[in-house]
């Protein structure tokens, strides 16, 4: 789609301009100066401040009016520096482990209801499970989902299961006391694992990397479930616990 037809969304752009034009300033600006630099009226302008300002994104001085950066961009820093940190400790090891196995390895973070993938390593020259950065999945999809819960508060628990166990396929985990019988048996092995669970033909292996700027982050390894053999999920685990031990050290 070119730019000339292309979606757009002024008070959005106006949004940003405000915040690229706080975060240059050295002690902040009052409604009529970002007016003045944005060419827009002081009621637009106040009212585009006042949203920023609910979503944290600006702070107001109640003696100067003026207007600097709200907390909600100093935490955006940090897990944009953090999802950094994290690529980087991982990529080495995913990129030893995906050549190890011959599988495709991921390594994702927890979201509010989903797990959004941050780096990927897939093996050349074969059919193979594709998912690059910033694909999202479905919270309880799978193995990832179930380590990821293992590792949280029953209070988060209770609250992501109270809206019921979707059905993906056939074998999907629908049943709130088998769920928490798995979760359990992930805490107690450190991994957890699915088959034909979320996609139909496909097994998983997930473990948790920790945390990193407030983020859960997990590796997840996935195949066809076409050529499992017996005692694979247990070799892959295993190897996917070693990875993970390894990223743990270099996040230190």
């Amino acid at each position: 789609m070119s730019p000339q037809n292309g979606y757009r969304a002024p008070s959005v752009g106006r949004a940003l301009k405000i915040l690229e034009l706080v975060a240059q300033s050295s002690d902040g600006l009052g409604i009529s100066e970002l007016s003045r630099h944005l060419g827009i009226s002081k009621g637009t302008v106040f009212g585009l401040c006042k949203q920023l300002e609910a979503g944290g994104a600006l702070s107001r001085d109640p003696g100067s009016k003026r207007y600097g950066l709200g907390p909600l961009v100093a935490t955006l820093a940090r897990r944009g520096f953090a999802q950094a940190s994290l690529r980087d400790a991982a990529g080495p090891e995913m990129t030893r482990l995906c050549g190890r196995l011959d599988e495709s390895v991921f390594l994702g973070i927890m979201g509010r209801g989903e797990v959004m993938v941050v780096e990927a390593r897939q093996p050349p020259e074969q059919i193979r499970i594709s998912a690059g950065p910033g694909t999202r999945l479905p919270l309880l999809a799978g193995a990832v989902g179930k380590v990821f819960l293992a590792g949280q508060p029953p209070a988060v628990v209770e609250e992501v299961l109270a809206h019921g166990l979707p059905r993906y396929t056939p074998q999907s985990v629908v049943d709130p006391k088998e769920y928490h019988r798995q979760l359990e048996q992930a805490r107690r092995r450190g991994y957890a694992v699915e088959r034909d669970e979320y996609l139909t033909g496909i097994w998983g292996v997930a473990v948790l990397v920790g945390s990193a700027g407030g983020m859960a982050s997990a590796l997840y390894v996935v195949g066809f479930t076409s050529s499992l053999e017996p005692g694979r999920l247990e070799e892959v685990a295993s190897e996917t616990m070693e990875s993970a031990r390894r990223i743990r050290q270099n996040l230190q």
